[in-house]
């Protein structure tokens, strides 16, 4: 990537994170960029062109951390716990460095859902990886890895939102661990069965 299309990404960027990328025109990050809007066309073609390269690596970075996650050397179930800790602890990032995000995460679902289809992708199979994994080592029992995988990031999905609402509030850390507990423990008193 030439030096000036890195400028015009890292300053498009943060404004993204200030503005509404619905309020903002190629003339703003033109200007914050210090540079002519001649110069931004050069690069690309429209705001539309930029946000998507902007969220493109946005996505490449959360499937970075995610893999790791899922390539860590610890057993399946610490594996998976240590994923979970990791898909909120990327959404906790997401929505509190970008109210926009958080703004789109809480009441334009939709919009996410379409910017997320390739992360949800990725997740499905990292996580089909570490039920497989876990199977083989007999310490799940899952008759389908894949099927079990997407249920499992739907589970994950439907958190996300009290979620947001909660790590306002300082929670993050508690709030995760609880959704790892209720994930392999369940609700129920394991001393009752």
């Amino acid at each position: 990537m030439t030096k000036t299309k890195n400028q015009i990404i890292n300053v498009a960027k943060e404004l993204f994170q200030k503005v509404s990328v619905y309020k903002l025109t190629m003339n703003d990050i033109a200007t914050a960029a210090k540079m002519s809007r001649r110069t931004l066309y050069t690069h690309f073609k429209s705001k539309t062109d930029i946000y998507h390269y902007v969220v493109e690596n946005e996505v490449r970075a959360i499937n970075r951390k995610l893999q790791k996650a899922a390539d860590s050397q610890l057993p399946p179930d610490r594996k998976l716990r240590l994923y979970v800790i990791q898909h909120f602890n990327v959404i906790d990032s997401l929505t509190k460095t970008n109210r926009y995000i958080r703004y789109d995460f809480l009441f334009n679902n939709l919009r996410v859902e379409n910017l997320r289809k390739d992360i949800d992708k990725k997740e499905i199979e990292l996580l089909t990886k570490i039920i497989i994994e876990g199977n083989s080592m007999e310490i799940f029992k899952i008759n389908n890895p894949a099927e079990f995988s997407k249920t499992l990031l739907l589970t994950f999905k439907s958190l996300e939102q009290a979620f947001i609402l909660n790590s306002k509030k300082g929670r993050s850390t508690q709030r995760i661990l609880e959704y790892i507990d209720i994930l392999f423990y369940g609700i129920m008193n394991n001393q009752q069965f």
